[in-house]
């Protein structure tokens, strides 16, 4: 191999699934320090790779949706999974999970691990038997923070930070403390704490992480930073930009920390500028919001913003499924991506998943549980990681060929006409109006065949 020209290798490496590379790594140090190291070939074939956008319910469940992007089969790709699971946050392409625990995976890699809270001040709470179980409901995983360590490969790491919040001796403060994982089973408290005026952060807001810190947003505006490295923690004291609407995000984009305020006109985008002297939000980009049909809206809100992709989520009354419309910032376009389950809660939680080759030191598939809860621990991430494999394009090509073998596969009525629906020439999103002039007329044909069934019953009798 190594008398191959590289333009000639690096054909040969694109080609291969992320197992095959991870498997040719092993063969030359050559090949493992150009896979690992070279910034060209990574982007190159993270490219390749693909993006995707997952939702699940904030509360947790049992199914995980995944919309990969310039994919229009949609509908399809979703996981049922044996335990109840959530999406805490993902860093570096590598997701945090609640699987009756914390665990972190990487699913391009197919490495994770499971972290034992038992030892965790915050996390763990033991019951009068002596059973240990995780502390914290529903409304605070918003204290859970990660952080991926990207600036040396020798030493990367990732971090789980637990913020507690307390009353302080003064009533009109509050005072927060930091603990941190430091490996499988090992949680340390920080002696790093701070004390400012009080606030609660807001429920649906998770940490994010930007520029080597992690940011919690609080009700009065103002956002608490911790960084996991030098564990320095201060108040970022500012408000919230003028006439801030009902449905808004706090995310991070590539470049800065940003505010989402969205109407059913317009969205508009700020950015967090001066941090360090005067902070203030500062409106950077407007977004006509023309994608809402205001006359069957049941609901709707934002659901992710990374710079480069804008989601929007809506619920209708006049048929079943909700739609995702995503805004591709590059090209100035509106499109549809996914859609939400009639089923579906209020409380859907979206991320724009990036796979990455991140190799952070602790995961080698290591698991701190056994027997019957580690099987179905271990088979409910083995879901999770395929159905967001299938955004590559090489499970596309396996599926292809899987479908040669097979055969044509029978389908209902319903799914013959989505996938006629469906089976357009590829784009980075397909056509809004026409989607959602052909999913209405699908809704309309369920309401109208039900509606028939109960004449027919009611004839009966």
């Amino acid at each position: 191999m190594e008398s191959l020209p590289l333009p000639l290798l690096e054909k040969i490496l694109f080609k291969l699934d992320p197992k095959s590379l991870a498997m040719m790594q092993c063969t030359r140090r050559s090949i493992n320090s150009h896979i690992s190291e070279d910034p060209y070939f990574k982007s190159k074939y993270l490219s390749g790779v693909g993006s995707g956008l997952l939702q699940i319910s904030g509360f947790g469940s049992t199914t995980l949706f995944c919309n990969p992007f310039g994919n229009s089969r949609l509908f399809r790709n979703k996981a049922f999974l044996e335990i109840k699971s959530q999406i805490l946050s993902f860093c570096s392409g590598l997701l945090l999970l609640f699987i009756d625990g914390l665990c972190v995976a990487n699913p391009l890699t197919k490495r994770y691990r499971f972290l034992d809270h038992s030892k965790s001040m915050f996390l763990s709470r033991v019951d009068r038997r002596g059973n240990v179980s995780f502390n914290l409901r529903w409304h605070k995983m918003n204290r859970i923070g990660f952080a991926v360590d990207q600036i040396d490969r020798t030493t990367q790491a990732f971090k789980v930070v637990c913020m507690n919040d307390t009353d302080a001796s003064n009533p009109d403060e509050t005072m927060y403390q930091f603990e941190i994982s430091t490996g499988d089973s090992c949680w340390r408290l920080s002696e790093t704490t701070i004390t400012c005026t009080a606030s609660v952060l807001i429920v649906d807001k998770k940490p994010v992480y930007f520029d080597g810190s992690l940011h919690w947003l609080r009700k009065d505006g103002s956002i608490l930073a911790f960084n996991p490295e030098t564990e320095q923690a201060r108040l970022i004291p500012i408000k919230f930009p003028p006439k801030l609407s009902s449905a808004n995000l706090f995310a991070a984009a590539e470049k800065e920390l940003a505010l989402l305020s969205a109407t059913e006109e317009l969205i508009n985008v700020y950015a967090l500028e001066n941090t360090l002297i005067d902070p203030k939000w500062v409106l950077v980009k407007q977004i006509p919001n023309g994608v809402l049909d205001k006359e069957t809206m049941r609901c709707w809100n934002v659901g992710a913003y990374d710079g480069e992709f804008l989601v929007l989520w809506e619920m209708n009354k006049e048929w079943y499924d909700g739609v995702v419309h995503g805004y591709d910032l590059r090209a100035n376009k509106w499109g549809v991506i996914g859609s939400v389950p009639e089923w579906c809660d209020r409380n859907q939680v979206f991320y724009h998943f990036k796979p990455s080759f991140s190799s952070a030191i602790e995961l080698n598939e290591k698991t701190m549980v056994h027997g019957d809860d580690e099987n179905k621990r271990i088979s409910t991430l083995s879901k999770i990681m395929r159905l967001i494999d299938e955004i590559s394009p090489y499970a596309k090509s396996r599926s292809k060929k899987k479908g040669k073998r097979l055969g044509k596969r029978l389908m209902t009525e319903e799914e013959t006409k989505l996938k006629m629906m469906m089976d357009e020439p590829s784009s980075k999103f397909i056509d809004v109006k026409r989607f959602c002039q052909k999913i209405k007329f699908l809704g309309m044909e369920k309401i109208n065949k039900r509606r028939r069934s109960q004449v027919r019953r009611r004839s009966r009798y």
